[in-house]
Parts: C-alpha cells; sequence; structure tokens
C-alpha cells in the first residue's frame, strides 16, 4: 500500500495466517489473535469497529458510540474520529481501505463479488462525498485477494459481469483451467466513475490462493484449516 504508508497520519495494515483467525461474532469475545495483531500497530480492540459483511453494498458513518461493536448488515464503514479503528475480515474477498488525506476521513470496503456488482465501491465514495471528502482527495488500497490467476468461475457470473460492465479489458480470461474473473478490474472501474484518481488506487497482486502459506483462502483451505484475515485503518490520535 504505497500510497497509504506514505500517509503519517494513519495506522494501517493487513494480519497473515501467522496471526491467526480473526472471526469475531462479538468484539467483547476473547480473541487473542485479534489483540496480538492489535498490538502490532498500537491499536485497542475496545476501539475497533467490525462489520457482519452481508455481500451487500451498505455503508454506514461510525463514531465513538459503535466503537467496540459489531455493526449489522453492513459491507463498509466511514469515520472521521481520530483513535477509531475500522476493521474488515476477508479469506479472498477483496479489503479495501480509504483514506482522504485532506478531510481526514477513513473508511473500510468488504468487496465480493456480489458487493462489486452491486457497485459497493460507488456506494462507499457516496458516503464519503456526504460527508465532505472529494473523491481526488482520496487513496484507495486494495489488500490480499483471491487474484484472477486463480479466481475460476462459471460461464453465468461471467456473463453478469460482462452485462453490468461491459467487455473490460483483462476482466475476463479463458484458458484451459476454465473462465477466469479478476475482481479488481470492474471494482477500480466503478471507483474511476466515482471520481477517485486512477493513481490514487494501489491494487498490488498479492493472491490469497496463491500465497495460501501466507493468508487463508476460502477456496484452498479447508473445515481445519480455514479462517480470516483482517484489514484493519485508524486515524492515529
Amino acid at each position: 500500500m504505497e500510497k497509504l504508508a506514505l500517509q503519517k497520519e494513519i495506522i494501517h495494515g493487513f494480519s497473515t495466517k501467522k496471526f491467526g483467525d480473526m472471526r469475531v461474532k462479538k468484539m467483547l469475545e476473547e480473541n487473542n489473535n485479534l489483540d496480538k495483531f492489535l498490538k502490532v500497530l498500537n491499536l485497542k480492540k475496545s476501539n475497533l469497529i467490525m462489520m457482519e459483511q452481508v455481500h451487500g453494498r451498505k455503508v454506514k458513518k461510525v463514531g465513538k458510540k459503535e466503537a467496540g461493536k459489531v455493526i449489522k448488515k453492513t459491507d463498509g464503514l466511514v469515520a472521521k474520529k481520530p483513535g477509531i479503528a475500522l476493521g474488515v475480515k476477508v479469506a479472498d474477498c477483496l479489503p479495501v481501505l480509504f483514506y482522504d488525506y485532506q478531510k481526514k476521513v477513513i473508511g473500510v470496503v468488504h468487496a465480493g463479488w456480489k458487493g462489486i456488482l452491486a457497485e459497493i465501491g460507488q456506494a462507499m465514495v457516496k458516503k464519503m462525498r456526504s460527508i465532505g471528502s472529494q473523491p481526488e482527495n482520496i487513496f484507495v488500497g486494495i489488500g490480499p485477494h483471491i487474484g484472477g490467476c486463480c479466481y475460476t468461475v462459471e460461464d453465468e457470473r461471467a456473463k453478469r459481469f460482462v452485462k453490468k460492465f461491459g467487455n473490460l479489458p483483462k476482466m475476463i480470461i479463458k484458458d484451459n483451467q476454465g473462465i477466469h474473473l479478476d475482481l479488481t478490474v470492474p471494482l477500480k472501474v466503478q471507483l474511476i466513475k466515482a471520481g477517485i484518481l486512477k493513481q490514487n488506487i494501489d491494487s498490488p497482486l498479492i493472491c490469497t490462493f496463491c500465497k495460501n502459506d501466507e493468508f487463508y483462502s476460502y477456496r484452498k483451505d479447508n473445515n481445519k484449516t480455514y479462517g480470516e484475515i483482517l484489514g484493519v485503518i485508524s486515524l492515529a490520535n
């Protein structure tokens, strides 16, 4: 996350398998893995806000009163309060971090294929605009996720993306392994359409399926090895 790494006003990061499973149903429940990871970032669980993540496009503005909670039926969060941390958990879906360096607004999005079809990226930018952000001042970082190299889909799903977004270059690739879908392509298109500058989007390809020794993968792990990683962003106090 080159652009985000240069911003001294924020703390951000993505966990790996070495920290363990980050899934939580209630923020107050004991999760030593979560505590260990947040300690590395010098963040407190009591200030972390998570989402239920239902593969929708709902984005909610949160603040101090939501600290330490899991927000129901939500796939995006925005905040302006220093000290608050926003979290997104994934295991192949796209964890997306947002930061408006002018208005000091942070955001997170859980972007699975359903959320991307529902244009959750545009929903996030709209929500940030509603609290004063201008899209050209927003940096976006897309964290570890399953890449087009490994994400094979059925023809019906590929056709839904083509119908929604058109024949975008490199979105759909067919080879002897099947039909590959690169979810970053339509996500970037909708972010740029919403006003985000292309050069302000960081999306290094860190494929959770290829690098399953480092990251959890819904498609590659089994019931015994499955877990989720956490992407987090916070405005420093």
